[in-house]
């Protein structure tokens, strides 16, 4: 049988047909990630990285190749089942955060649990609650996203990620709105939620936002152009005490 893939795509290919011309965005990009394992998605603009990412988001759908997520081939798939793979099997993480101005905290945590129909009811709302205290916004989960910094936005979008207990997690330039530091925190995070078992996929331009991740490839004119291990990924500082344990304890619940 073999290794277990999580994320498996073969010969993805997208183009875009537009008035005048055809953008070959993916010209045949073949990718294989396994479980627990931190990818980064690196190449120039237009090098097709963001245009993967919404492919394997499920956000859209390839002109040819294969995309199989857990075995399952979900390049064939309608707009209905796409939409029940992404509520259930993916969390996503965006540059701009796209939180949902008039809900609080807590409320935006649980949106996806909405799209599956599934009624905030106490359980998920403890749940929710829970998530909120993980990313350290214990105390603010009835603020909403105005009275929050760009970091704490990002935290609500991690926790919100993850609400869904995702089999693997679609950050899209993660870090690209905060500073440095605040990235550090951001990354830390990211950091934990995979050494506790969580697959990430992320896009990014940054060298040293890739250095985080195991493994970084990079993609130029819709190729795989290099696929390298990265030794040594960088650690960040230990999060709140207790984030382990309660992320596990989240994560078996």
């Amino acid at each position: 049988m073999g290794m277990r893939h999580i994320v498996r795509v073969v010969d993805l290919v997208k183009h875009y047909f537009l008035e005048a011309a055809t953008v070959r965005a993916l010209d045949g990009v073949s990718l294989a990630v396994q479980p627990g394992d931190f990818v980064a998605l690196m190449g120039p603009s237009g090098s097709g990285k963001s245009t993967l990412l919404n492919l394997l988001g499920c956000l859209d759908r390839p002109t040819r190749g294969h995309y199989y997520l857990d075995d399952e081939d979900v390049s064939e798939m309608d707009d209905d089942q796409l939409s029940e793979i992404r509520s259930r099997y993916l969390g996503f993480i965006f540059q701009s955060y796209n939180l949902l101005p008039q809900y609080t905290v807590v409320e935006n945590i649980g949106v996806p649990l909405m799209y599956q129909d599934r009624r905030i009811d106490e359980a998920s709302r403890q749940r929710c609650m829970r998530l909120a205290d993980l990313v350290g916004l214990g105390n603010r989960v009835d603020h909403r996203p105005m009275q929050l910094s760009g970091g704490q936005q990002q935290r609500v979008a991690i926790a919100r990620a993850l609400v869904n207990d995702p089999h693997v997690i679609l950050a899209d330039e993660p870090t690209g709105n905060l500073d440095s530091h605040t990235s550090e925190e951001i990354m830390t995070m990211l950091t934990k939620l995979n050494e506790a078992g969580k697959t990430i996929i992320m896009v990014t331009h940054e060298n040293d936002i890739a250095a985080w991740a195991k493994r970084v490839v990079r993609l130029r004119d819709g190729h795989v152009e290099s696929d390298q291990r990265n030794d040594a990924p960088k650690i960040g500082q230990a999060p709140n005490p207790g984030f382990m344990a309660t992320l596990n304890a989240l994560m078996a619940g």
